[in-house]
């Protein structure tokens, strides 16, 4: 308790001056949000304990502790959204790393993409009810994030797909007969396609080299 009185007293004139700060801050887009609470965040740090130190009688009805924990909920849903479009980059470092064969890298990509939609249908669900949260609290959050994730699907698709037909591409500079070689594709090629098709019913549509990677694989299994 002493330490908690000592910062009251220490930083009782930094918090009095934060608090206007806080409750008057009026961004127009959440990268001015960040910055804002970086510095926020790093006086605060400054506390040995947030919570009690701001139960003092000196901060009662001043502290706006409510818009604080509204700020500090902008920032960690950006983030998620940008966590799960993350997931979905096979160059990124949340991959983990290419597995050791197409079939086992296939499925690994499927795993991302069912973990990412399940993750983003819950986001959707309270979507309604967060946009009405920082509507009241002024923060200009920006939900276009929540399409960026669904069309980062297509990029999943094309990379699946791309994986298929350079797998069929190498059984043909062995000189494998191409009816040999689609028998031989045939168990990727399915699965591919039925992926890429999931990936496109979630992102709303393909884009052109989408639309050209889905005909060629397709026309795989008509050989």
């Amino acid at each position: 308790m002493r330490q908690i009185l000592a910062d009251r007293e220490k930083y009782g004139p930094m918090l009095l001056d934060l608090a206007p700060q806080i409750a008057t801050f009026n961004p127009v887009n959440m990268d001015q949000v960040v910055v804002f609470m970086a510095e926020v965040e790093r006086r605060l740090g400054r506390l040995s304990d947030e919570r009690m130190v701001l139960k003092g009688e000196a901060f009662a009805g001043l502290w706006p502790e409510g818009r604080l924990e509204t700020f500090r909920e902008a920032i960690a849903r950006r983030l998620e959204l940008e966590g799960l479009l993350a997931g979905m980059d096979p160059s990124g470092a949340a991959w983990g790393g290419v597995r050791g064969t197409v079939r086992s890298e296939l499925q690994h990509a499927v795993e991302k993409f069912e973990n990412v939609s399940a993750a983003l249908e819950t986001f959707r669900r309270g979507q309604d009810d967060l946009e009405r949260k920082f509507r009241a609290d002024r923060i200009p959050f920006d939900f276009a994030r929540v399409k960026k994730v669904q069309v980062g699907a297509v990029g999943l698709a094309k990379y699946a797909m791309n994986m298929v037909l350079t797998s069929h591409q190498g059984l043909l500079d062995k000189d494998t007969p191409p009816e040999q070689a689609a028998a031989q594709i045939d168990t990727l090629a399915e699965p591919a396609l039925r992926f890429a098709f999931r990936c496109h019913q979630f992102a709303g549509g393909f884009d052109e080299e989408a639309n050209r990677l889905f005909m060629q694989l397709r026309s795989l299994l008509s050989l």
